[in-house]
């Protein structure tokens, strides 16, 4: 290829990325959550019994992320609601037996959680970078941990200041929990109605011996972002 054409080629190459925007796509079906604006206060406890969480949309983790096998025993619900400041997100865990670190430490963060039960999710504001996106996981216990990816790089000092509530009845066998992330957190401007990011929610169930994610990544890493769903903004 002749200098002019190689020139010519970049110069069309990134007027196209600059005019049209990023092709926001997402692999198999139901590959969309959508996050239910609300003015209504939440109360962080882990207990979702406001209304607000009961007229939200429901997804759910229940396919392993390595080849898409169901495991529906460990079927988790997750929901997504937002507020001017805040993303909050919800889980549903059922489960047999919990996997945790004894004892708990609730100041800092526990790095290596994610070899233990814990629900995440792993959120990118900016579509266009693809492998840059925020990690957030809770415990059942209520541990929790944040990070910063730019893959490959990892950033455990990065802090979102978000705060999570578990509760969880050993009767029924089932966990629930609340994370409130602040948009502040993200580096971008705040969503508007319609706005789209990347999403995906994951599960470790350690006794099971299963990695469960919301769009499995058919691979053995829940770090595969080209696999993340789509988060719709709607008010």
């Amino acid at each position: 290829m002749s200098r002019f054409r190689l020139l010519l080629f970049l110069f069309l190459f990134s007027i196209t990325n600059l005019f049209f925007p990023v092709n926001l796509t997402a692999h198999g079906e139901n590959s969309k959550v959508t996050a239910k604006y609300t003015t209504s206060p939440v109360v962080l406890d882990g207990r979702l019994d406001e209304e607000i969480w009961k007229q939200t949309e429901t997804v759910k983790i229940e396919r392993i992320i390595k080849n898409g096998e169901t495991v529906p025993a460990l079927s988790t619900e997750v929901r997504v609601l937002w507020t001017e400041e805040f993303l909050y997100i919800a889980y549903v865990a059922p489960y047999r037996q919990l996997v945790t670190f004894e004892p708990a430490i609730y100041e800092g963060k526990r790095v290596g959680l994610w070899d233990r039960d814990v629900v995440e999710v792993f959120i990118n504001p900016n579509p266009a970078k693809i492998n840059r996106y925020s990690e957030y996981e809770v415990a059942p216990t209520g541990e929790k941990i944040d990070l910063m990816l730019d893959l490959p790089h990892k950033d455990f000092l990065w802090n979102s200041h978000f705060e999570a509530a578990v509760h969880l009845d050993s009767e029924a066998g089932c966990w629930t929990t609340e994370m409130r992330i602040p948009f502040s957190g993200f580096g971008v401007s705040k969503p508007v109605s319609g706005t789209c990011w990347r999403i995906n929610f994951y599960r470790h169930a350690i006794k099971e011996n299963v990695f469960l994610g919301w769009q499995p990544t058919m691979n053995d890493s829940a770090h595969t972002p080209e696999r993340f769903g789509i988060l719709e903004f709607i008010q």
